[in-house]
């Protein structure tokens, strides 16, 4: 059996089992194998029934990527069963090691055909914004991993909610200030600044690299563009994240508090 399909055999098994894999079982992957068994994985999901959905953005920071010895962030899938409600109830039991982010989600209104495009031209493809959350939750055991590894984990998607959708502008994209609070206790608070991982450059990025990679951009689709803030070990309890003058609210519940 070769090395690819044992470890997707491997991974899916961890995802079933919530059980993590010891880290020496993807250490010979490169950024190459990582995302071809990515889209394989994905391939099998589809196949399964799910729906891709969208994409996200992971190392979004130059030291980020850079610290996996990459020129540029990665990406991972979304599919239909990863989405969850807003303002509903969260099992943590279905994830193995998982932690909390927020981002800014833009939602496509129209298709992007395959092509080269300004910024601009991508941005007139976008038709809403909203906050979000992203469940990360690696299947290597202590978030130890290479950058192969982690593509291979589908850039540690797990799940992801949206709040609500606002008419997409630039500006306030670009302006955005953010709060997460845990209960009603203030967590962590943020704003752009001069950053350079911004939500617009984040996506421009993405949208770009899928359409070199082949896949197809349809109208619907959810990009994340990368966390806002430090990704926190998700404990159970209540979430609320402030963005865009809205919010957006999470409970994640043991299996004990059941």
């Amino acid at each position: 059996m070769s090395l690819a399909r044992r470890l997707l055999g491997r991974l899916r098994e961890a995802a079933i089992e919530a059980a993590p894999l010891a880290p020496e079982e993807g250490e010979r992957l490169d950024v190459v194998q990582g995302y071809c068994l990515l889209c394989q994985a994905l391939q099998q999901r589809r196949n399964g029934g799910e729906a891709l959905v969208g994409w996200k953005v992971a190392f979004a920071s130059r030291a980020a990527y850079e610290r996996f010895g990459l020129g540029e962030p990665v990406y991972g899938a979304l599919t239909d069963v990863m989405q969850v409600a807003a303002a509903s109830e969260v099992e943590l039991q279905r994830f193995i090691q998982p932690k909390l982010e927020i981002e800014l989600a833009f939602i496509l209104d129209r298709d992007l055909p395959a092509g080269q495009y300004s910024d601009e031209q991508l941005l007139a493809a976008v038709g809403h914004m909203a906050p979000a959350f992203e469940v990360a939750d690696s299947r290597w055991q202590g978030w130890r991993f290479g950058a192969g590894a982690f593509l291979a984990d589908n850039a540690s998607a797990a799940a992801f909610c949206l709040g609500p959708r606002q008419p997409f502008d630039a500006g306030r994209a670009a302006r955005l200030d953010y709060a997460l609070y845990g209960a009603q206790d203030l967590l962590a608070k943020g704003s752009l600044g001069t950053r350079d991982d911004t939500p617009l450059h984040n996506l421009c990025w993405v949208l770009r690299r899928l359409l070199a990679d082949g896949f197809e951009l349809a109208a619907g689709q959810v990009i994340l563009s990368g966390a806002l803030l430090p990704p926190m070990t998700l404990e159970p309890g209540h979430y609320r994240v402030e963005m865009l003058g809205t919010e957006l609210a999470l409970t994640f519940r043991s299996p004990s508090a059941a």
